[in-house]
């Protein structure tokens, strides 16, 4: 199971869970899921259903969505409503005896609350994913944020094995450098840089090629 995380919301890690999807199914199955998700008015729209598009197959599934474009566990305040972990490893548990591989993304940055007493890094670890990937957007700001996600994930514990920046909307004087920075604030490898584009495009890129063998060897740190 791959686990995506990012530094923050809005970041584009739908984007990549779509293109990580797309190059997977090229040779196996692959499911995509979101079981937490805010800011939700028609599941049409949503970020899971975009997954649930780029998935081998649809899986039933029950998940936490909320109307309100808050964090989860203030929209689900609003709605009188708890997330509930156990749940959602459970729904992963039951989907990943059903295809090759499940790419579960998480809401919102890696330590966003779930509850008052629960973040997604919580989450992470409970889920025990064979790889979790933080995503970054490849701009100004992402080396204090890597930074900062990985040494709070070292805390935890939670072991995240690699990174993946994003092209960001607009491309400032710090995007295409940071990949080379990014060693300098920590020690979690950067496994693809990736430009703009749909996410069948990226999925057929060198780059997408290389972090889906890199996860399908179990080897994101070289190992």
């Amino acid at each position: 199971m791959i686990l995506i995380g990012g530094t923050g919301t809005s970041i584009g890690k739908t984007h990549f869970a779509e293109a990580l999807l797309h190059a997977w199914r090229q040779a196996a199955s692959a499911v995509g899921l979101k079981p937490v998700e805010s800011g939700v008015v028609h599941f049409a729209g949503s970020d899971a259903a975009r997954l649930a598009a780029a998935s081998s197959f649809h899986v039933k599934h029950s998940a936490f969505v909320f109307a309100a474009p808050l964090s989860p566990h203030l929209a689900a305040r609003d709605e009188g409503a708890e997330i509930h972990p156990d749940a959602i490893v459970e729904l992963v548990r039951d989907v990943r005896t059903q295809a090759d591989a499940v790419v579960v993304e998480l809401a919102g940055g890696l330590f966003s609350p779930l509850t008052n007493a629960l973040s997604n890094a919580d989450l992470a670890v409970r889920l025990a994913p064979d790889t979790l990937l933080l995503v970054a957007p490849d701009r100004l700001g992402v080396l204090h944020d890597v930074a900062a996600t990985t040494r709070a994930a070292s805390t935890v514990p939670l072991r995240i094995d690699g990174i993946v920046l994003l092209a960001p909307e607009h491309a400032d004087p710090s995007t295409g450098r940071n990949a080379g920075e990014l060693p300098h604030v920590t020690t979690v490898p950067v496994l693809g840089v990736l430009p703009r584009g749909a996410p069948t495009e990226l999925a057929r890129l060198p780059a997408m090629g290389r972090i889906v063998k890199a996860i399908a060897e179990g080897r994101p740190r070289g190992r």
